[in-house]
């Protein structure tokens, strides 16, 4: 299945809450599976990330990057920076994804909001 970066940078959280509910060994057993081929993924995504935030960002005198008060990285070239994050998004993986019927998921006693089932809506059938 064709996961664009951006797709699985949003449901990462998604997927992390989700392990720690109630679920039934079916459904826990393919999201379990489906994070660890994820997680491979946004490793990447992660240092392609670092690599942009490095040539973009704002440096002190010493060469090491400047952050605001709120620990955000402050960017140089927003221009730029905003082109090649979104392509860095939109860059799509091939990730075998466990599909999880949808029925066994209403057998859980989870509760997931409607926006997080969005997020996540690619490993249904």
């Amino acid at each position: 299945m064709k996961i664009s970066n951006e797709k699985i940078v949003n449901s990462i959280g998604v997927l992390s809450k989700v392990t720690g509910m109630d679920l039934n060994i079916k459904v826990s057993y393919a999201i379990a599976k489906n994070i660890s081929k994820i997680e491979k993924e946004l490793e990447i995504y992660n240092k392609e990330k670092g690599k942009l935030i490095d040539k973009y960002a704002f440096k002190d005198e010493e060469g090491k990057i400047k952050s605001n008060k709120d620990g955000a990285v402050d960017i140089d070239d927003i221009e730029n920076w905003n082109k090649d994050i979104k392509e860095l998004l939109e860059i799509e993986n091939d990730i075998d994804i466990h599909l999880i019927e949808i029925e066994d998921l209403s057998k859980c006693s989870c509760n997931i909001t409607p926006g997080e089932l969005m997020l996540i809506s690619y490993m249904f059938k």
